[in-house]
């Protein structure tokens, strides 16, 4: 039908050049473990490299001065761990119990230590009212002032003011006497509490101390990938797409070149009609399809835009299986169709 040059190129094999690349990235992971895992060979012995498949095996071997030296490390660890088991044997009952703080002296309380300092200082005041009112009753008895008249009511008022203000400097001198006893109280109380508590905990850190110093330490450091060497896989993926686009910039020019030719050709517009009824009806130079109705042989007409123009017309490759005879192919490569045979 039509031309070997109107044809796209093929897509590249993307899928195969993508399994090569994962193949060669496995080989350039190979190499590169390889070389990363080198024997090496230093005063406190030796470490060489064995390869079953892709497996590395890494061997360590002391030198024998430092092989006494590890050995009796391992041997003193383990008597401290011996002991750390025991202090965890020890101390099962400790865990199993609830700390006892019976023993403590207990928090104190601001308001009974503010009055029990206001009751200390208040003693004295109170026993000297009463001593005062004692000798004030006898006093004006004596002077033959009565009970309940001026003159003793006013006595007595007296009396109770300076037992009032005797009160209020108590009062003020307790507050900060109270906070001073009961801060003593607390103080007291805590230090009880961290004693009880020093004595829960004393067993369990010493056993933490003694388990920490049985870790038994190697002089030789496991070995990483030091990525001393990289070692990139070819990049097959990206040269597959960068033949893909060079193919298809190369198809893209040669349908440029026959679009300047076609356009050359047929640049009449319209229906693109030529000589003897011949016309254009590749349906690859049409766009924007659609079927308007058939004809009486049965074929369906369209109509498009080609070249520019919108029209009507059939399908040069539907044509060809119905009148084969009026179907042409032009040098460019595209169907035409002789619509004089067509019609008749």
């Amino acid at each position: 039908m039509g031309g070997k040059g109107s044809s796209p190129p093929p897509a590249p094999d993307y899928t195969g050049a993508a399994k090569e690349q994962g193949a060669a990235n496995v080989e350039a992971a190979r190499v590169q473990g390889q070389m990363n895992n080198p024997n090496v060979v230093n005063p406190y012995g030796t470490q060489t490299t064995t390869w079953q498949g892709d497996q590395p095996t890494l061997t360590q071997t002391f030198a024998p001065q430092q092989q006494a030296l590890y050995d009796q490390q391992v041997k003193s660890q383990q008597m401290l761990g011996g002991l750390g088991q025991q202090g965890v044997t020890a101390a099962q009952g400790i865990l199993g119990t609830k700390v006892d703080f019976s023993g403590s002296p207990t928090a104190g309380n601001p308001q009974q230590s503010y009055q029990n300092a206001v009751d200390a200082m208040m003693q004295r005041p109170t026993a000297d009212y009463q001593r005062a009112v004692e000798q004030s009753n006898a006093d004006l008895a004596s002077a033959g002032i009565p009970v309940g008249s001026k003159a003793y009511n006013t006595q007595r008022d007296l009396l109770g003011r300076q037992l009032t203000d005797a009160q209020t400097q108590a009062g003020l001198a307790g507050i900060n006497a109270g906070n001073t006893f009961f801060n003593q109280q607390q103080a007291a109380h805590q230090t009880g509490n961290a004693d009880y508590l020093t004595q829960r905990t004393q067993p369990l850190n010493e056993i933490t101390a003694l388990m920490s110093g049985s870790q038994v330490s190697n002089p030789f450091t496991m070995p990483g990938y030091a990525q001393n060497a990289q070692v990139q896989a070819a990049p097959l993926y990206n040269a597959a797409q960068q033949t893909g686009n060079y193919n298809t910039d190369v198809w893209n020019a040669k349908q440029a070149q026959q679009g300047q030719l076609q356009s050359g050709l047929f640049g009449l517009g319209g229906s693109a009609l030529m000589g003897g009824g011949m016309a254009m009806s590749d349906r690859r130079l049409k766009t924007h399809i659609a079927r308007v109705g058939t004809t009486h042989l049965g074929l369906s007409v369209y109509e498009y835009d080609i070249f520019g123009h919108r029209t009507r017309g059939v399908m040069a490759d539907e044509v060809l299986g119905v009148r084969p005879e009026a179907v042409l192919t032009h040098p460019s490569g595209y169907l035409m169709v002789n619509y004089e045979r067509l019609w008749h």
